[in-house]
């Protein structure tokens, strides 16, 4: 009897997918149906169009393949004929660049390209998005020489170089002010917990100066709530508070050095500080021409931090405040490549009063696919702590400790993930479904 129900529902589940495809229930159910019509169901040849990986860090690709339709977008960059990486950062003006390149694989080996598009902080993302993929279909063209799909192409140029003007005037001189604020509450019978933050972002940023002041203020109150075995009502409210300033004036003196400063201040509940305010004269070096950052980053810089620190609670070397003066060198290191990419960060920095005094901060950022169909990622982060000059003498409560809004001792801090994604099945990748 049970043997005779599977059978019933297996045949009800082959029903039931044969219907998703069309032409193949088609031909089931009206086996003499025309033959123009069958033909009018199947996919493009694809031979007729080339094959895209496309490699979209930060972008909307499922917009980009919705909206391309003369090119196979493939699973795999060992099956394509064109992959695009698309790469992007923040601009002066707050608006986003893109960095796309089109590298040529198996009969287009060697035609390579790079095109960049930038928009602008006033557009729209629909505007965003739409230039993007204006531009994904520009640097597509060159490779369809041999392809059908350029029969169906029509060039139409919209506007009139000739006619705009070579001098623009920029009332704000690239000046760029902006203004936020957000909050959250949150909570449930027996706990509460308000966030509130406020920033101001002033900057002005040339090919020769870069100048940059960040204001941030971060409010952040936890309420639980303990009810005894009498009926006793006991409130314990958690607080972090943190306002912080951040600025930096930088010069560019060629393609590979640069000099400057960062400058700092604030106040933090956490870290047991009251006020603290400081300057870091700074020099760097890039070992590649800072144009090519889109692609590959590397970098070392170097500068003496001078500050003067205010405690809210004496700290357990006795001080209520000090001047102090540290070194710090950093290495940065940022690839983005066809396999992947890869992203370090070396952060050593020492107290020059005491040298024991001293902290190391390492990251590494890694994702990569080994063969076809199988991609590894990795992310961690490891400290070596021996500078927390601001911890409080009068240590930490068990309650403060587990609601994390007090510094505590510790030598040491890491975090890491990883993972793996395995990929098979068709080569294809060009149909965007949002159902659902």
């Amino acid at each position: 009897m049970l043997q005779k129900q599977l059978i019933k529902v297996a045949t009800l589940l082959l029903v039931v997918l044969l219907s998703f495809d069309l032409p193949i229930s088609a031909q089931i159910l009206s086996p003499g149906a025309s033959k123009a019509a069958s033909v009018s169901t199947q996919e493009p040849d694809p031979a007729a169009l080339i094959n895209v990986f496309l490699d979209c860090r930060g972008c909307n690709e499922g917009f980009i393949k919705s909206e391309i339709g003369f090119v196979n977008f493939v699973r795999d960059m060992n099956d394509a004929e064109v992959h695009l990486i698309i790469t992007r950062r923040g601009t002066a003006s707050g608006g986003t660049q893109y960095q796309l390149s089109f590298l040529g694989y198996q009969s287009y080996s060697g035609t390579d390209q790079d095109l960049t598009y930038t928009s602008y902080d006033s557009d729209t993302y629909e505007e965003e998005r739409n230039g993007l993929v204006k531009y994904v279909k520009l640097g597509l063209i060159p490779y369809l020489n041999e392809k059908d799909a350029l029969n169906d192409f029509e060039l139409e140029y919209t506007g009139d170089a000739r006619g705009i003007p070579t001098n623009i005037e920029d009332k704000w001189n690239s000046w760029i002010f902006e203004i936020g604020s957000n909050g959250s509450i949150r909570g449930e019978e027996n706990q509460q917990n308000v966030d509130l933050d406020s920033r101001i972002r002033i900057r002005r940023i040339t090919e020769t100066w870069k100048f940059q002041l960040n204001l941030n203020h971060s409010y952040r109150r936890n309420t639980y709530i303990t009810i005894d075995s009498d009926g006793k009502r006991t409130e314990d409210d958690f607080v972090t508070d943190r306002q912080n300033m951040f600025g930096l004036l930088a010069y560019s003196i060629n393609d590979h050095w640069s000099i400057g400063s960062y400058f700092n201040g604030g106040s933090s509940s956490r870290d047991n500080i009251d006020l603290w305010y400081g300057a870091t004269p700074t020099i760097e070096y890039s070992f590649y021409p800072y144009r090519e950052f889109a692609r590959r980053e590397v970098t070392l810089r170097y500068g003496v931090y001078s500050a003067m620190y205010d405690y809210t609670e004496r700290t357990i070397f006795g001080k209520t405040n000090e001047f102090l003066v540290r070194q710090e060198l950093v290495f940065n290191m940022d690839y983005t490549k066809p396999w992947g990419g890869v992203e370090a960060r070396i952060n050593g920095r020492s107290y020059l009063h005491d040298l024991s005094k001293n902290r190391l901060n390492m990251q590494l950022e890694l994702n990569m696919r080994i063969i076809r169909g199988f991609s590894v990622f990795v992310n961690t982060e490891y400290s070596i702590i021996n500078d927390q000059l601001s911890l409080s003498a009068e240590g930490v409560t068990d309650k403060e400790a587990i609601a994390n809004t007090r510094q505590q001792a510790t030598s040491y801090s890491y975090r890491a993930s990883a993972g793996f994604e395995i990929s098979f099945g068709s080569i294809y990748d060009s149909v965007v479904n949002t159902r659902f």
